[in-house]
């Protein structure tokens, strides 16, 4: 297990965060970009001293400050087990990408090329860093990390220069991996399908503090503020009956179906082409809605009404409030 309850200065604020991870279990952490998630993993990884905490992993302890003391312990990073991806992959340019799979690497070979294969590094095993693209170089530093024999593995944004069917053919592997070989994983990310489709429990993060920790599921649908709403796509809110409705684009249907939620009346602002169906602006008392729709509603300034799907409700401080009959009648 991953267990850190740390602190670590910046320079607008603080990042300060506790959280675990359970054997073969996958953490994201989600937020705005320089919200500190990168931090995190530095920490993790012994590349930044936290000003006061613990990190322990495996049962060891990697890092252990009182406050305002020295730290009492402090395993340097090469020596604690961790595998981090970061942003730029910082492959060793003197070796071919055959000799940055296998650095400093126990696993056996059938298990490395069955990552050169799902990777699809087949063809590049010869060619150096600097021959790669930015995608390419990413595939391996993700590969190299995968072989290596790591306790703990920490991913910082590991689908930079992917096509799309390669992320969800990636976000696979890394899923197995993980599983297979029973190690904890964390994954920071700014993209929020990237983040739910890795994890196990997804952990949202704002201005250096973990706001809220559910299933990825949970988090998006009730989020425990207003503030995590914003965070996780809600792009409307309309005060009704004295409360506040989070509006998110996916939660909204055409029409009155007051047994599914509030009905709100607004008027269309205007309307765009997305996907298979159609991404429209309404303007609904003071607030802009985005919605996302199945079929056209017709042109700019036409009356729209609709009904928002079971949405979460708050106070005007931004604190969660319960279902209120008044709001969905």
């Amino acid at each position: 297990m991953l267990e850190l309850d740390i602190e670590v200065p910046r320079r607008r604020f603080s990042v300060a965060v506790a959280f675990n991870v359970g054997v073969g279990e996958r953490f994201a952490l989600f937020g705005p970009s320089g919200a500190g998630k990168t931090t995190v993993l530095e920490a993790v990884a012994g590349l930044v001293s936290p000003q006061r905490g613990s990190v322990s992993l495996a049962g060891q302890i990697l890092w252990a400050k009182a406050d305002g003391r020295r730290a009492s312990i402090q395993v340097p990073p090469w020596q604690r087990g961790v595998a981090l991806l970061r942003q730029e992959p910082s492959l060793f340019p003197h070796l071919s990408v055959q000799g940055n799979l296998t650095y400093s690497r126990r696993s056996g070979a059938a298990d490395l090329d069955r990552l050169v294969g799902m990777l699809e590094l087949e063809g590049l095993l010869d060619a150096r860093p600097s021959d790669l693209s930015g995608g390419q170089a990413h595939r391996v530093a993700l590969a190299r990390a995968l072989a290596s024999d790591c306790r703990a593995l920490l991913l910082d944004e590991p689908y930079a220069g992917l096509d799309v069917a390669l992320r969800r053919q990636v976000t696979a592997l890394v899923r197995d991996e993980v599983g297979r070989r029973a190690v904890p994983a964390v994954l920071v990310s700014h993209e929020l399908t990237e983040a739910q489709a890795f994890a196990d429990k997804l952990g949202i993060i704002d201005d250096g503090r973990l706001l809220q920790v559910g299933t990825p599921h949970e988090v998006v649908l009730h989020p425990a503020s207003r503030r995590v709403a914003e965070v996780v796509g809600y792009q409307g809110f309309v005060t009704l009956n004295g409360v506040i409705i989070g509006v998110h684009p996916e939660r909204v249907r055409l029409g009155a179906h007051p047994r599914l939620g509030p009905v709100l009346n607004g008027r269309l602002v205007r309307a765009r082409p997305a996907g298979s169906g159609f991404e429209a602006d309404l303007s609904v008392g003071d607030a802009e809605l985005t919605c996302r729709l199945q079929a056209g509603i017709g042109s700019p300034g036409a009356t729209v009404e609709i009904t928002v799907i079971d949405p979460p409700l708050f106070r005007p401080d931004g604190s969660v409030v319960s279902q209120h009959p008044k709001v969905l009648a």
